[in-house]
């Protein structure tokens, strides 16, 4: 504290206090919003409520007056609880945007025959099959998402585009979880079957009743909010700072632009939103929103023929940074 300037009379601190007076007039905007376009015309526009935080954090209390405290077990707690649900947010919005960003239709399941709880070695196998696949196939992208299995086995689920070369996928994860070279060449050239020697397998998974059945691939939106379900469940269950997913660095990151809304009730946010992605040329609108929480989430994509093309103008919103 300082360089300070000390007010005796108000018993605060004037650059403080000065602040937290700032954030009374920043109190009128009520909503913000973030853009985000994704590659292949893909958008998303996600809106939430703006509390200053100086107005969280403000202590009208003179800061030579107040003694240092230490956090309880409790509050550490609670803190690390924070910090996990924020963090578990991040990566279900990278999984999201990845996922939709490389066009994924389909998924794989890579597995273990017994019954592997070591995330540290799971992570390291990965990273070696991938290595291997992409001698064939150098271009290749995906998003890896880890479940725990009911009997405590870990899997990989992983989101990719197209049709694959299954037997290349095998092959690779057979040698990188320790399958003996020998037994990988009598399965690949003399086709003798592996049965119960086999250490893993590589499974293509159609889209079950609820995540769109009765089709061959997946839609997109479905697919990520598959893949963000177990984003999820890994926060709850796993060790802090272990890694929940993986994607290939070939991917177009996504251009995010925020803005803050002219609005000061729920309803004109919605409206407000939908200009802000109508105006990027998306169509096929889908719109999900909790009244209560005055969140707010719009998805939509620009057809192939039009991106490049939109002429709609740019709402005249007041753009920010974090």
């Amino acid at each position: 504290m300082q360089n300070t300037i000390y007010d005796e009379k108000r018993g605060v601190n004037l650059e403080q206090y000065q602040a937290w007076a700032a954030a009374l007039d920043m109190s009128q905007k009520k909503y913000r919003a973030k853009l985000v376009k994704l590659a292949h015309g893909q958008t998303e526009v996600s809106v939430t409520p703006y509390i200053p935080p100086v107005l969280k954090d403000y202590n009208p209390i003179p800061w030579q007056d107040r003694l240092p405290r230490f956090r309880t077990d409790e509050e550490e707690a609670e803190r690390d609880e924070e910090n996990r649900k924020r963090s578990s947010k991040r990566a279900r919005q990278n999984v999201r945007y990845y996922t939709k960003a490389m066009l994924a239709d389909h998924m794989l399941t890579f597995s273990y025959r017994e019954n592997v709880i070591d995330r540290v070695q799971v992570a390291k196998q990965w990273k070696e099959f991938v290595r291997l696949f992409r001698i064939r196939h150098p271009d290749w992208s995906y998003v890896a998402v880890l479940e725990k299995q009911e009997r405590g086995s870990l899997h990989i689920h992983v989101a990719v585009q197209g049709r694959q070369d299954i037997r290349w996928l095998l092959r690779c994860w057979l040698i990188a979880i320790g399958q003996p070279l020998e037994d990988v060449s009598q399965w690949l050239v003399g086709g003798v079957k592996l049965a119960e020697r086999s250490l893993g397998a590589v499974n293509v998974e159609p889209p079950k009743k609820r995540w769109g059945g009765g089709q061959s691939h997946w839609k997109r939106d479905k697919l990520a909010s598959y893949l963000t379900k177990y984003i999820g469940k890994e926060f709850e269950e796993s060790e802090k700072n272990a890694k929940k997913y993986w994607h290939s660095n070939n991917m177009a990151k996504p251009e995010i632009t925020r803005f803050w809304l002219r609005a000061q009730t729920m309803d004109e946010a919605v409206l407000e939103a939908r200009d802000l992605i109508f105006y990027t040329g998306a169509d096929s609108l889908s719109c999900w929103g909790e009244w209560d929480a005055g969140v707010l989430w719009f998805t939509g994509e620009t057809r192939r023929e039009n991106i490049g093309k939109v002429t709609q103008c740019a709402p005249d919103f007041e753009m920010f940074e974090d």
